[in-house]
C-alpha cells in the first residue's frame, strides 16, 4: 500500500507541473523507484516486510530530480533506508548492486513490452 500512496503523491505532483502527461510519468517512475529499493532491500535481508525502513519520500524526490537511476546511487539509498528499522545488517553495497540489476530487469522488461 506505501507504493500506492507514492505513487498518487507523485502523480498528484506531476499533473500540477505538466498535466496528464507529467502524472504519468512522475507517478511511474517513482513507484517504479520505490519498488526496485524494496526488492533489492527484500533480498539482501531476511526479512520480509521492508516497507517502514524505506522512506518513500526521498525516493519520489530523488527519482524526480534524477530520474529512476538515482534510486542506484548508493547516497540515495543510504539516506532512503532507516537500518534501525531493520532486524539484521545491512550491507549497502550489495543491496546498491542489486537495485542495479532489479532496474536492468524492469528497464529490459518494459523494453520488451514495448516492442509487441
Amino acid at each position: 500500500m506505501i507504493g500506492l500512496a507514492l505513487g498518487k503523491k507523485a502523480v498528484k505532483h506531476g499533473y500540477k507541473r505538466a498535466g496528464i502527461p507529467g502524472a504519468i510519468a512522475t507517478g511511474g517512475a517513482a513507484a517504479v523507484g520505490y519498488v526496485v529499493v524494496k526488492r533489492a532491500l527484500k533480498s539482501r535481508t531476511s526479512e520480509e516486510n521492508v516497507d517502514s525502513a524505506i522512506d518513500t519520500d526521498q525516493i519520489k524526490s530523488a527519482v524526480e530530480e534524477q530520474g529512476i537511476g538515482a534510486v542506484t546511487d548508493r547516497e540515495t539509498l543510504e539516506s532512503a533506508v532507516d537500518e534501525e528499522q531493520l532486524d539484521t545488517d545491512v550491507d549497502m553495497e550489495s543491496v546498491q548492486s542489486e537495485a542495479e540489476d532489479e532496474a536492468d530487469e524492469i528497464e529490459k522488461g518494459s523494453e520488451n513490452d514495448n516492442s509487441k
